[in-house]
């Protein structure tokens, strides 16, 4: 098996699950290839070389010598590593060293475990829904996909209008200091924060919500992820920030986004007694209550 292994950096607290996780794979005989800058970083942290099958810097790196990629960090180094995995089909599993770890799912505490059943292939594979983004008809950035949402926010005072229209068909001009477009796996991060819903991967669907919207009888919509829609953004402002889950670009207005299901799926490691309920519950202590003694 060769492993991609993509990270920026580890504290000095994690300095041991980091050399677990090393030898782990090494005692697996699995071929190791490391991005770069994480490569020299931890050599550098270590004060020596690292054992391993080589580095790699871009996405074409990665097509042509992994099986599977090691998201090593918080979610939002897992959505990094997506931009290296791209359209490859190439599955991506994260241990999580960072915080809450709503997609590196692995806890440090589970890597030797958890490594013996990716090696024996004891996991299954959940394919996760993408948005494509295109930008006055060209395509916004050189990845214009994101596993978890498209942001569209007020760069300074100034509120944002932005009409939109799902199959040429307009739904309202929100008026507001932002608005999210989240997939499934989406709507458990920014989304939820501003009042969107929580949606099973398995629904098919996208949703749009507001920040801060100008009117009150605005709320959180539901559209089926075979929907295109068609962003129309002016602000007094002259200024808008656009963020396809953590890469981020300001843009002058107005401007027309297009956005629409990627041709494309993302597959993320499910360890077996993983779903994505269970992860509902453990994480964001969904439906827990001290009142009937109720724990996860």
């Amino acid at each position: 098996m060769e492993v991609a292994l993509y990270g920026n950096n580890i504290g000095k607290e994690n300095i041991n699950s980091m050399l677990l996780l090393l030898d782990t794979l090494y005692k697996k005989k699995v071929e190791v290839i490391v991005y770069k800058p994480f490569y020299e970083f931890l050599s550098n942290f270590l004060g020596h070389k690292l054992n391993v099958h080589g580095v790699f810097q871009y996405p074409k790196d990665v097509k042509n010598h992994a099986n599977i990629m090691l998201s090593i960090g918080g979610d939002g180094t897992f959505l990094d590593s997506v931009t290296f995995v791209q359209d490859s089909g190439i599955p991506i599993a994260g241990i999580n060293f960072g915080r809450l770890g709503f997609l590196a799912k692995i806890p440090i505490e589970r890597i030797e475990t958890a490594i013996a059943q990716i090696v024996s292939k004891q996991f299954t594979i959940e394919n996760r829904t993408a948005l494509k983004v295109s930008f006055n008809g060209n395509p916004l950035g050189e990845f214009p996909y994101a596993l978890n949402d498209l942001t569209i926010q007020k760069r300074g005072s100034s509120m944002v209008s932005i009409n939109a229209f799902v199959d040429d068909e307009q739904v309202c001009n929100y008026w507001a200091d932002g608005i999210i477009i989240a997939t499934p796996t989406g709507s458990t991060a920014y989304s939820l924060s501003v009042g969107g819903p929580i949606i099973s991967p398995a629904s098919n669907a996208l949703s749009i919500s507001p920040i801060a919207p100008h009117n009150l009888t605005i709320r959180p919509l539901i559209i089926p992820d075979t929907n295109k829609l068609r962003l129309e953004v002016n602000t007094r402002g002259n200024q808008i920030l656009f963020s396809l889950d953590s890469r981020s670009v300001v843009v002058t207005s107005p401007i027309s986004l297009q956005v629409e299901k990627a041709p494309f799926h993302v597959a993320l490691v499910c360890l077996y007694g993983e779903t994505y309920y269970s992860t509902l519950r453990n994480k964001l202590m969904w439906g827990i209550d001290s009142r009937n003694g109720q724990t996860n």
